[in-house]
């Protein structure tokens, strides 16, 4: 792949500066782990390994993402977003997106390809520096500026994700969910929530630090279901616990969609292996 066109994509990303901020911020309509996932993505696309790595690397600090079939266009759309390039017609958003997240993925592709850009002109210049490409002053006063012209954008985000990615390296491992042996309806969809709801760093932390388990129940018409938390341990288990510190009471809709998004994705994956 060819080296995308910096002045080009910063044309699309310079009016889109509000968007990509807004990305950072609470209530974005792109939540933080997708815009993880996309920006990995688009570095990806871009040849940008290191770039890549480190936004990887803030997604393990977030933990895994709960995502559904939109999500697959949406990602499917980013990479070919980069390749058919800024000043053509991009490919029709996925159906479902609102235009505020269209806006948003818009922005954040804009952004990840000026970032890998910039991050491989960084390189072709320190490269040129100690001799492993040929040292002409045009083609490091090029490089130079190119990479300069970026770093705005480019250097609190790397940072950011630098920092998150040595903090992720040091946090505990997230504890595999312990199910009951034979789990009712809500139990099986709890413990296939789980794994997002306690998967990032600060989850991790606290599972892993709290000196006692901690136990809550989940009521869904006559099902109900129990989880612990805590001693480095999840647990989940059917039936209402005598000590459970809490009892949450009602409908587990999001519970069956994350159920049934995981279920599908699965499906399709193994139909996509044959």
């Amino acid at each position: 792949m060819t080296e995308p066109d910096l002045l080009a994509w910063g044309r699309r990303l310079v009016p889109n500066l509000p968007t990509v901020a807004r990305l950072y911020l609470p209530g974005s309509a792109l939540d933080a782990r997708r815009r993880e996932l996309v920006a990995a993505l688009v570095s990806g696309a871009c040849r940008a390994d290191v770039l890549a790595a480190l936004h990887i690397s803030w997604l393990e600090f977030l933990g895994p993402a709960e995502l559904d079939d939109v999500d697959d266009e949406l990602f499917r759309w980013a990479v070919a977003a980069v390749a058919t390039g800024p000043d053509e017609d991009l490919p029709p958003l996925p159906d479902g997106l609102s235009e505020a997240a269209g806006q948003a993925l818009a922005a954040a592709v804009a952004h990840g390809v000026v970032s890998a850009v910039a991050v491989h002109r960084a390189g072709a210049a320190v490269e040129r520096v100690l001799g492993r490409r040929e040292l002409t002053l045009p083609g490091l006063a090029s490089d130079l500026v190119a990479a300069a012209l970026a770093a705005p954008t480019v250097l609190p985000v790397a940072a950011a994700a630098g920092a998150l990615a040595v903090v992720g390296r040091i946090v505990p491992e997230a504890a595999e969910v312990d199910v009951d042996p034979d789990p009712n309806l809500l139990t099986q969809l709890l413990a296939d929530a789980l794994p997002t709801w306690l998967g990032g760093a600060w989850a991790r932390v606290l599972v892993a630090t709290l000196p006692v388990e901690i136990p809550m129940s989940w009521r869904s018409g006559p099902t109900v279901a129990t989880v612990r938390v805590g001693r480095g341990r999840v647990q989940v288990v059917n039936g209402l616990s005598e000590d459970a510190w809490a009892l949450f009471d009602g409908d587990v809709d999001s519970l069956v969609r994350a159920g049934s998004h995981r279920i599908t994705r699965e499906v399709r994956t193994a139909h996509a292996g044959r």
